[in-house]
């Protein structure tokens, strides 16, 4: 269009020169009264006199030319507004179709190998009777693998925990990966909070569920004689069940999953495991996560909130750290009455006090001996005690729940 309208233009201004030599040819040419008639003279002007009929004729050309001119200037003015439109729609669509390849969304993961050299070993944890019996499974696929491999089993089943938050389920995938470097020297552990694969961008929730699992499979197969845990924690963030209004959004990110999951399966030497706290029974799993992703879980192993045993373990094995001159000898001792029924009733169901609200209490305890310590003085169950009613303050215990443990461990 625009190449029509300049080729316009140009003819235009080679008539506008034609007609100005027109022009020019009648002023020159001398008029008279007398003479009006012969010359054909139509009109006059005030201020140039009279006007001949080709003068006429030469003026409306020039008219229309000029209309034609202003005409061809609103063209291109439209046309350039349309190209600009096109242009910015073109734009629009390129800037879509990249944010929905997730390049320009949040950044995925990196697959980054966790350092677990300060975490506490197997030995160390005060597991429950669940986990220690998970514990002995891993043991035998590991001491017995080439055993194993022989009868079918090339890999470590994957293994899916649940329960409520701090009932030690991080503290297990450390605890096992410290053991599995201990036989197999440069094996890893990549840990990924799956709720940060998700994107506000179409496709960024997929892009990132794929790249990072794929950057794992990748390290996974450049080392295949050393194993690598797979921990995906808050896997309920990507796994749930699709329904109401996010129904496709959730299944096109369980696809992408599925997908990469698959690809995990097929690489031998990957250990897959994953942690959900939001249900404390495998009913309640089953009726949360998607049945497709359920299934590449061999294993589901709920852990509970700490027992009675397991507290006063944890309390010992956190005050054996301390310097023997600041701990009082009760507080070391598992027999001791008064610390068994503090730990039984801080694990009595309703009361809700995980492994990470026992250091809480730890601390505390610490704290207010710190506050009023005098030389000589150590730390005693009665500032254990305190610490654990200012815990049960923070978890909206109710007064008569206070009142009776106030009572019990009078």
């Amino acid at each position: 269009m625009y190449f029509v309208l300049n080729m316009l233009d140009r003819i235009n201004v080679c008539k506008g020169i034609l007609c100005m030599n027109e022009v020019s040819k009648l002023a020159a040419y001398p008029l008279s009264a007398n003479k009006v008639r012969q010359n054909n003279i139509v009109s006059f002007r005030a201020d140039s006199g009279p006007v001949t009929k080709e003068q006429e004729q030469v003026d409306t050309f020039v008219r229309d030319y000029e209309k034609q001119k202003k005409q061809a200037k609103r063209d291109k003015n439209l046309q350039t507004a349309l190209s600009l439109f096109i242009a910015a729609t073109f734009g629009v669509m390129a800037y879509v179709t990249v944010k929905s390849s997730g390049l320009f969304g949040k950044k995925v993961q990196k697959a980054i190998a966790k350092d677990v050299s300060k975490e506490k070993t197997f030995e160390e944890l005060a597991l429950s009777k669940e986990m220690l019996k998970e514990v002995e499974d891993i043991k035998t696929f590991v001491e017995k693998e080439d055993l194993l491999k022989e009868l079918g089993e090339e890999q470590i089943p994957g293994v899916l925990f649940y329960g409520e938050p701090g009932g030690g389920k991080n503290a297990y995938i450390y605890a096992l990966t410290k053991y599995i470097q201990e036989k197999f020297p440069g094996s890893k552990l990549f840990e990924a909070n799956v709720l940060k694969f998700n994107d506000k961008y179409w496709g960024g929730s997929e892009n990132n569920v794929l790249k990072y699992m794929e950057n794992v499979v990748k390290e996974a197969k450049a080392n295949p004689d050393k194993k690598i845990i797979l921990f995906l924690d808050e896997i309920d963030s990507v796994a749930r069940k699709a329904t109401g209004s996010n129904a496709e959004l959730s299944e096109k990110i369980q696809n992408a999953f599925k997908t990469a999951f698959n690809d995990v399966l097929e690489t031998p030497n990957i250990i897959i495991t994953a942690a959900t706290n939001k249900a404390s029974k495998e009913s309640a799993v089953t009726t949360l996560l998607d049945d497709a992703i359920m299934n590449r879980f061999a294993k589901k192993v709920f852990v509970p909130l700490p027992t009675a045993e397991q507290h006063i373990k944890n309390f010992i094995d956190n005050f054996k750290k301390l310097p023997d001159k600041y701990v009082s000898k009760e507080l070391l001792d598992p027999e001791n009455e008064t610390l068994k029924k503090l730990c039984n009733y801080i694990s009595q169901e309703g009361h809700h006090v995980s492994f990470r609200d026992a250091i809480s209490i730890f601390k505390k305890t610490k704290l207010e001996f710190a506050k009023s310590y005098k030389d000589g003085n150590k730390i005693t169950i009665d500032n254990l005690k305190e610490a654990v009613l200012d815990k049960a303050n923070q978890l909206n215990w109710p007064p008569s729940e206070i009142e009776a443990f106030k009572t019990a461990l009078a």
